[in-house]
């Protein structure tokens, strides 16, 4: 077990050790308690499929491995996995992980395999005292974590949309690397938390029945928070779109007038080429073969007729 807290007889929150859960979810009725467990742990796979007081969906969702249920009311209890993001130890900061979260009026029960940041930092804030130990306010207190994890990661994206865009208005060459980057991270992170934001609307609109209003409320404004997260994402989404738009048109306006250039090179070099193919025919009668002045004459009228091709181009406004 990671962490776990209880409410006392006072309704002061106590933390509880491993050897304290079984007393302290049977007293749950009374109480309220928050598990957080590593279900990588043996003990605590077996813990959970030893409890007779969860059903058998339940169990299934806490120790599985899909991470595509989105979280939804079934009967008294909600269940269903949320997604978080690592925490940066040594992996990616960006990579995005799944929590599984259980909670009815006196339970809340969450699950996870590799160490994640939001659930962290709830834990953070109910050791501090900063949050009240009930269900709906612990779930929308982990509900503003995730949104502050993840309006970090699309702020710091949007500070490297301005650095690529001032690269690509310098040089349409520079910053592909950086945008394809910037633009992985922001489909991975919409990926995860498209769906999240419809399954957690529902949520917030339909809570389950024994929320009071107060509660339902607060769970309301933090579902809220998260569907601004999502919109400023899908503006930093459509903005790398725009960039990665405007530096192939950019790259596609420099290739056609490398392209331009060229042609005209070619257009003024054709006629001369047609005089050196004319003159370098080994035939007999060729004009000026015997004359010491062939070679000079020939050159004049190459470059005469690259100078006409010029004036004739430059009288059609090609160029």
């Amino acid at each position: 077990m990671i962490c776990g807290f209880r409410n006392d007889a006072s309704g002061a929150t106590v933390r509880i050790d491993w050897d304290q859960v079984d007393s302290a979810v049977a007293a749950a009725p009374d109480a309220f308690v928050w598990l957080h467990l590593d279900v990588s742990d043996v003990r605590v796979q077996r813990w959970l499929s030893d409890q007779p007081s969860l059903s058998r969906e339940t169990k299934a969702l806490l120790l599985g491995t899909e991470n595509h249920v989105p979280l939804r009311v079934v009967g008294d209890a909600a269940m269903g996995v949320v997604s978080d993001l690592h925490h940066d130890f040594d992996d990616d900061p960006s990579a995005v992980g799944a929590l599984r979260v259980f909670f009815d009026e006196r339970r809340l029960i969450t699950a996870r395999r590799h160490p994640l940041q939001a659930v962290d930092r709830l834990r953070r804030t109910v050791e501090r005292g900063r949050c009240e130990l009930r269900p709906i306010p612990m779930i929308a207190a982990l509900l503003h974590h995730l949104a502050d994890a993840f309006i970090t990661l699309v702020h710091e994206a949007t500070v490297d949309l301005d650095a690529i865009e001032a690269a690509i208005l310098d040089d349409a060459g520079e910053g592909a690397a950086d945008l394809g980057r910037v633009r992985r991270q922001l489909a991975r992170l919409r990926r995860h938390l498209g769906p999240q934001r419809l399954a957690l609307g529902a949520l917030g609109a339909r809570p389950p029945a024994w929320a009071s209003s107060e509660d339902s409320a607060t769970l309301r404004d933090a579902v809220s928070r998260i569907d601004g997260v999502g919109h400023d994402l899908d503006l930093a989404q459509e903005r790398a779109r725009q960039l990665q738009d405007e530096r192939a048109a950019a790259l596609a306006e420099i290739t056609n007038r490398n392209l331009y250039v060229l042609s005209i090179f070619t257009a003024v070099f054709l006629p001369m080429t047609l005089v050196t193919g004319v003159f370098g025919m080994n035939v007999g009668g060729l004009p000026g073969l015997n004359d010491p002045s062939g070679f000079f004459w020939t050159m004049v009228l190459m470059a005469a007729t690259g100078g006409a091709t010029l004036v004739v181009l430059k009288i059609s406004r090609i160029f």
